[in-house]
């Protein structure tokens, strides 16, 4: 229907305007007639023989005209204005579903201006409908999102290759108070005749992962409770026999001495096994420097049985007085180290930890086989659960190439910098 009316209305102008002419023309002729009679050169005798065809041919104009005119208005009554409603219910309909959605929806031209955002991304950002329209998208965001997210429009405008768009991915946005909170973001490309748009719907997962990092911490908790008990309790009554065992042994005749030492070298091991049980249930001492004393440990320990030469950088000291985000950073070299040493075949790992600004930066590089490209998309359950990790504790964990060769973690995470110095 909508390409009939696209083809009927000019060709409805176009005859009009033709009859219309058409009407002046035999009006004209028939004016410079009358003034040939009056001036004498056609008798006014024959004015009668004159003034029939023209008034025929007016008729017919007039009675062509009126005809197309009023099937014109007809057209628009059944067509064109059924089209327009219709366009105005389905307008009305989106600006419904927006206004009451409790999702976030904003719309953006190809250079990331605002055209369009619902009461929930108002109140979800703090901003009101006026201070966002026109305005770039990317004052949502925090650094260093904030300064690439021109690049990412851009670059897929010019190469067509879709990283963001109809995906969706788990950023941080920024509110007008300076806030940053957790927030999924989908985005879709909207393509029409006149105008490129595209669309973003998101939610708020500040709740989601408080219910998340409480779910985690209940085994977390009971883990820690076991291996202190395993330490503190069974490690201890270990330890006091062990020494009654090597007391015994000292003294014990040559018949009971080797029964002593094999006592004694039982209960060394139990000993050793429980401790290295207590230390896998609770990896991170309960200290602010916690994090940093199991950082040396894991990289000595795992460069002891990989024999993989593991470099530790430490730059500044960084303190976490949240046990949980150090037990997850902890987690995140051990995947890291782990894939390193049994996938990437590298024959050198460097691990540093360093403060920037406010946040605290983990590396893990390897010089290894690499990873694809696009390892974003990756499904890999590892590397996800290094991504979830990070997410809980509003960290920003970026997985790719380094270089030629070789594998590159980087973990961002918020500290308390005056509490670290």
């Amino acid at each position: 229907m909508k390409k009939l009316h696209t083809f009927l209305l000019p060709v409805f102008i176009m005859v009009t305007s033709t009859l219309v002419v058409v009407a002046i023309s035999i009006s004209s002729l028939y004016f410079g007639l009358i003034e040939l009679v009056d001036s004498g050169l056609i008798e006014e005798s024959r004015l009668s023989e004159i003034h029939a065809p023209f008034f025929l041919a007016s008729g017919i104009a007039g009675a062509a005209t009126l005809f197309v005119v009023m099937l014109a208005s007809v057209i628009y009554f059944r067509i064109t204005q059924p089209l327009a409603q219709k366009i105005e219910q389905q307008a009305e309909t989106f600006h419904t579903l927006a206004k009451t959605a409790h999702e976030g929806i904003f719309l953006i031209d190809i250079h990331g201006m605002i055209q369009f955002v619902n009461p929930a991304a108002e109140k979800l950002f703090g901003y009101a409908t006026k201070e966002l329209q026109g305005k770039n998208i990317k004052q949502l965001m925090p650094t260093p999102h904030r300064e690439k997210h021109d690049d990412y429009i851009n670059n897929y405008l010019k190469t067509g290759i879709k990283n963001i768009i109809g995906k969706g991915r788990q950023l941080v946005g920024q509110r007008k108070d300076g806030s940053t909170f957790p927030m999924y973001l989908s985005v879709g490309e909207i393509q029409l005749k006149h105008s490129h748009l595209f669309a973003g719907l998101l939610m708020d997962l500040s709740t989601q992962q408080t219910l998340q990092r409480e779910i985690l911490a209940i085994p977390a908790r009971e883990q820690q409770r076991i291996g202190e008990e395993l330490h503190d309790g069974l490690g201890q009554q270990l330890t006091g026999l062990s020494m009654l065992a090597q007391s015994l042994l000292n003294k014990a005749s040559r018949p009971e001495h080797e029964l002593a030492t094999q006592l004694a070298s039982g209960l060394h091991e139990a000993l050793t096994q429980v401790r290295a049980l207590s230390r896998g249930l609770m990896p991170v001492q309960i200290y602010a420097d916690g994090f940093m004393i199991s950082l040396q440990q894991i990289t000595e320990n795992i460069e002891q049985q990989s024999q993989i030469p593991i470099k530790l950088r430490i730059d500044n000291v960084v303190l976490l007085f949240d046990d949980s985000t150090a037990t997850h950073l902890y987690r995140i070299v051990q995947e890291s180290l782990n894939n390193a040493v049994k996938h990437a075949d590298a024959s050198q790992i460097n691990v540093s930890l360093k403060i920037e600004q406010d946040h605290g930066v983990l590396e893990i590089i390897d010089n290894g086989i690499g990873i694809p490209l696009n390892l974003e998309g990756s499904s890999g359950l590892g590397l996800n659960i290094m991504r979830h990790r990070c997410g809980l504790f509003d960290g920003e964990i970026s997985i790719n190439p380094d270089g030629n060769r070789g594998t590159r973690v980087c973990c961002r995470f918020p500290i308390n910098l005056e509490v670290s110095n």
